[in-house]
């Protein structure tokens, strides 16, 4: 092979081993200098620590800038609302907080202030805690809507106030707006419930009107019907027999209703 023709096929490969040596001697370089500049640890010995990084929620210049910008927008948002809240024709003004006694629904409230109270035994949901001063409104309220809005108020106050309409059936005069709302807002879990035996035991109570008395029995049927269920027998032993024989008729008129 002449000169010339091995030179052709050589030249050309050692010219792209050259170039890619001086492509990668930088880099080389550079780590090289970097391995040189860099403190020698020794063998087994933590590395020591750099300057400790700035927390993410540490407040510059750019996150102030940026929560100013969003306070300023919302307040923006808020007057915008105010204004159209205006030209809507409504006005804005100070209320006064409630008053603590209003809002505990004192009957002490009761001398002076029944109306207020009344209003706000329509327009609040009493918690089980207040079931004690509603049953006292409905004692002792001079007029028969403030009796009436505590009874019912009960009604919607949990176990505590089924407790309360039970003691207030007869301490109510007779025939009143109030007593008649207690019966039907009557409503014991089940038969085995406490409540249920002493609904049981109010059939042959005095006090009780006889509308009063099939209005029980009926609640009664109703439970036991829902529940497959019936009066346990130690309640049932010590009923009469007029409050059994109303039991087993007011059952049978609830099978057939329902």
């Amino acid at each position: 092979m002449s000169i010339r023709r091995a030179l052709r096929w050589t030249l050309p490969p050692l010219a792209l081993v050259a170039l890619a040596g001086w492509l990668a001697s930088p880099r080389l370089s550079a780590g090289a200098a970097d391995s040189t500049d860099a403190p020698q640890q020794s063998a087994g010995t933590v590395p020591a620590q750099g300057p400790a990084a700035q927390p993410p929620s540490a407040a510059g210049p750019d996150r102030l800038v940026a929560v100013q910008k969003f306070v300023n927008q919302k307040n923006s948002e808020s007057s915008k609302q105010r204004e159209d809240f205006v030209r809507a024709g409504w006005e804005m003004v100070d209320v006064p907080p409630p008053e603590p006694k209003l809002v505990a629904l004192d009957p002490s409230l009761l001398n002076g202030r029944e109306a207020e109270l009344r209003q706000q035994i329509a327009t609040t949901s009493a918690s089980p805690s207040q079931a004690a001063n509603l049953a006292r409104i409905a004692r002792e309220a001079h007029e028969e809507a403030t009796q009436v809005a505590a009874v019912e108020a009960l009604g919607r106050a949990g176990d505590e106030g089924q407790d309360q309409l039970l003691g207030l059936l007869d301490q109510l005069p007779d025939g009143s707006l109030a007593r008649r709302e207690i019966v039907p807002l009557l409503h014991p879990r089940d038969l085995s419930d406490g409540r249920a035996a002493k609904l049981a035991e109010l059939l042959d109570s005095s006090s009780l009107n006889g509308v009063e008395k099939k209005q029980i029995a009926f609640t009664l049927s109703l439970v036991g019907l829902r529940d497959r269920s019936a009066l346990p027998d130690s309640v049932l032993g010590k009923l009469s027999t007029d409050a059994r024989s109303l039991l087993a008729s007011t059952t049978s008129l609830a099978t057939f209703t329902h």
